[in-house]
């Protein structure tokens, strides 16, 4: 069984079993570490939305350094269910006694739904992690729904096949924003990272 090990926080070096489900693979620990540099470390009171959350790696490791609330959403049952027991494991590891547990949720369902519930609820985001299946037009089906739940000058992490930056007045557009804020972009193998930042405004 493959495995998933946090690179950092509270749960630092600890292993996560990864659900046996095709194709589900934990984001890369070098590219995850470059992410986690590119934020400065330190994800202090941030609230984290983590969609196609998959293996949780991202999630977990937002909360680890100290994401104050972390939404990950996945729709595969058996991804899941290894989710729901990963989340349980790791809050009765919470040793850190000086910051309170995060709140971690695990939501089953849709992307795209969930996307659309959370703005109508008005739930707004320091960051959203973005990796849908590997080769998969959910990205571009994805990216429009952003705005409305992210918090100004909110972060968008994103995980594809292609350079979403080699087209920037495209990206934009499918964004709804008149530009964006190029943070960072890797490219690890066939995967290309990219953080980006909308306006303030």
């Amino acid at each position: 069984m493959n495995k998933l090990r946090i690179i950092g926080g509270v749960w630092r070096r600890l292993q996560l079993p990864v659900a046996s489900v095709e194709g589900l693979r934990p984001t890369p620990d070098r590219v995850r570490e470059t992410v986690f540099n590119w934020l400065g470390q330190d994800c202090t009171g941030m609230d984290v939305l983590d969609l196609y959350a998959g293996t949780g790696a991202l999630g977990f490791e937002a909360a680890s350094r100290g994401a104050g609330r972390v939404v990950m959403v996945e729709q595969n049952r058996k991804v899941v269910a290894q989710l729901q027991e990963n989340r349980a494991y790791l809050l009765s590891k919470w040793t850190e006694t000086t910051v309170p547990k995060p709140a971690l949720v695990v939501d089953s369902g849709d992307v795209l739904a969930s996307l659309k519930r959370f703005a109508m609820a008005g739930a707004g985001f320091d960051l959203v992690a973005l990796d849908p299946p590997f080769r998969s037009e959910l990205m571009l089906l994805t990216l429009p729904l952003l705005k409305p739940v992210l918090k100004p000058g909110g972060l968008v992490y994103a995980e594809w096949h292609e350079n979403l930056f080699s087209d920037e007045a495209a990206l934009c557009k499918v964004l709804n924003v008149r530009e964006i804020e190029v943070l960072r972009h890797l490219k690890a193998g066939q995967v290309h990272a990219h953080l980006f930042a909308l306006p303030a405004l």
